[in-house]
């Protein structure tokens, strides 16, 4: 299959390619990039036509079945991105509520900001989730308490003032 031969099915497909992101939306993935992402599968389809007529095995491959299933899994993956990005959000969004609810609880039973190792013992994390939460934050990290491991762990030490 030449060139041509790929743009002229590239070019019947694409309205197939439009229908079929506006029947799979469900919301996860705005309209328009659900139908770059259906494009996309098209190529694909029409890219693994090309390689099955090189390999003699076109016969085997229904041409439309072949383009439209790309298209439905380019957009399934599109959508588990998708999924996959709203819960790794939503996770980070608990991880920092439940970080800022136990500071102001440590600092209100301490009398100060408590010290990322008192952080992450009171929530059973590491110590550097406890920095990359805070860093998200933008969390000032207490510095004048005389039990702060930061002046001699290297990896705390890029936290604090300079």
């Amino acid at each position: 299959m030449n060139q041509y031969q790929k743009n002229d099915l590239i070019e019947e497909f694409m309205p197939r390619a439009a229908e079929l992101a506006m029947e799979l939306a469900d919301g996860s993935v705005p309209l328009e990039d659900l139908t770059q992402e259906a494009n996309l599968g098209l190529v694909i389809g029409v890219n693994r036509l090309a390689e099955a007529e090189e390999e003699d095995a076109v016969q085997f491959l229904p041409v439309t079945e072949t383009i439209e299933a790309a298209i439905r899994a380019q957009i399934a993956e599109a959508q588990a991105e998708a999924a996959d990005l709203r819960a790794r959000d939503t996770a980070l969004i608990e991880q920092v509520e439940a970080l800022s609810k136990k500071i102001q609880e440590l600092t209100a039973e301490l009398g100060a900001k408590p010290t990322v190792d008192e952080l992450a013992n009171a929530l059973h994390v590491s110590q550097e989730n406890i920095l990359e939460t805070l860093k998200l934050m933008g969390e000032t990290l207490p510095e004048d308490r005389p039990d702060d491991p930061w002046e001699t762990n290297p990896d705390l030490q890029r936290f604090l003032p300079r």
